[in-house]
C-alpha cells in the first residue's frame, strides 16, 4: 500500500514540477514570449522544439531524484518538493549558460521567436536534454551532498562548452554560421545530438556513488576522458559505416537545401554511441 502512495506522490509532484517549470520558462528564461500565442496562433515550430527539449530535460533530471530510497511518505514529499524546485532552478541556469556560451554567436530569442529558426531551437533542445542528463547524476545517488552535486553539474556544463568549441574544428565548417545565416536545421540537429551524447557520457561518469573528493573526482575524470575520447572516432565511423561513400558534412552544408536526414544520422551516431559506451563500461 505504501508503495502506491509513493507512486501517486511522485506522479502528482512530477506534474506540479512541469507546471512550475513551464511558468518559470515564460517568466524567467524567455520573458518576452507568450507561449500560447507562439504555439497555437503563430504555430512557431522553433518554440515547440526548444520547449519539448526543456520538458524532456526536466524528466531526465527528476529521474535521479526518484531513484533515492525513502521509507515515509512525508520524507518522499519533502525530498520531491525540494529537489523539484532545485531541478527547475538548475535547468534554467543551464539554459542561460547554453544561450550565452554555447550559442553565443547569435541572439537566441530573436532566432527562435522572430526567425523561427529550427536549427537554433534544436541546439537549445539538445542543451536542455544534456543538462537534464547531467542533473540526473549530479542530484542522484545516496551518498553525495549538495556541494558534490553542484561541482558535478558545473563540470558537466564545462564539458558541454568545450565540446561545442571543438565541434566546428572537427566538422571543418562553421556550424553556428550555418544555423544563423542559413537557418540550417541539419547542422542544428547534428550539434544537438553531440550535446545529448556528451550529457549522457557525463551522466555515466558521475553515476558511481561519491566516496571522497580525491577518490571520486579521480574516478569521474578518468571515466569522462575515456568516454569523450571514444566519441571522437564516432563521426568518422558514421561516415564509414552508416553512410558509406557519402560525406555527412557535405550533405549538411554543401547542398542548396541542407539534408536534414544527414543531420539526423550524425545525431543518432553520437547518441547511439554514448549509450553503447555507457553499457560497455
Amino acid at each position: 500500500m505504501l508503495q502506491w502512495v509513493f507512486i501517486s506522490l511522485e506522479i502528482i509532484i512530477g506534474f506540479a514540477v512541469f507546471w512550475v517549470g513551464q511558468f518559470a520558462y515564460q517568466k524567467i528564461y524567455r520573458r518576452h514570449m507568450n507561449l500560447n500565442q507562439e504555439l497555437f496562433i503563430k504555430d512557431n515550430p522553433a518554440v515547440a522544439i526548444s520547449l519539448v527539449g526543456y520538458y524532456f530535460g526536466i524528466v531526465l533530471a527528476l529521474g535521479g531524484v526518484l531513484d533515492k530510497t525513502l521509507t515515509t511518505w512525508q520524507g518522499e514529499l519533502q525530498v520531491l518538493t525540494s529537489y523539484g524546485a532545485t531541478v527547475i532552478l538548475f535547468m534554467l541556469a543551464g539554459a542561460w549558460v547554453g544561450d550565452k556560451l554555447i550559442l553565443r554567436c547569435f541572439n537566441c530569442d530573436r532566432e527562435i521567436l522572430q526567425e523561427r529558426n529550427t536549427g537554433a531551437a534544436a541546439v537549445e533542445a539538445g542543451n536542455h536534454i544534456a543538462n537534464g542528463l547531467i542533473l540526473n547524476a549530479a542530484l542522484g545517488g545516496e551518498t553525495g551532498t549538495w556541494l558534490v552535486g553542484l561541482v558535478c553539474w558545473i563540470i558537466g556544463l564545462g564539458v558541454l562548452l568545450l565540446v561545442s568549441l571543438a565541434y566546428p574544428k572537427i566538422t571543418k565548417y562553421n556550424v553556428f554560421r550555418e544555423i544563423e545565416k542559413r537557418n540550417n536545421p541539419a547542422a542544428g540537429v547534428a550539434l544537438a545530438g553531440l550535446l545529448i551524447a556528451t550529457g549522457n557520457i557525463v551522466r555515466v561518469a558521475f553515476s558511481p556513488e561519491f566516496v571522497d573528493w580525491k577518490t571520486s573526482l579521480s574516478q569521474y575524470v578518468f571515466t569522462l576522458l575515456f568516454c569523450l575520447v571514444s566519441l571522437i572516432a564516432i563521426r568518422w565511423l558514421a561516415d564509414l559505416i552508416l553512410v558509406p561513400g557519402v560525406k555527412i558534412s557535405d550533405e549538411i552544408v554543401n547542398q542548396q537545401i541542407p539534408n536534414l536526414g544527414a543531420g539526423l544520422i550524425e545525431a543518432f551516431a553520437y547518441i547511439g554511441a554514448s549509450f553503447l559506451i555507457a553499457w560497455a563500461i
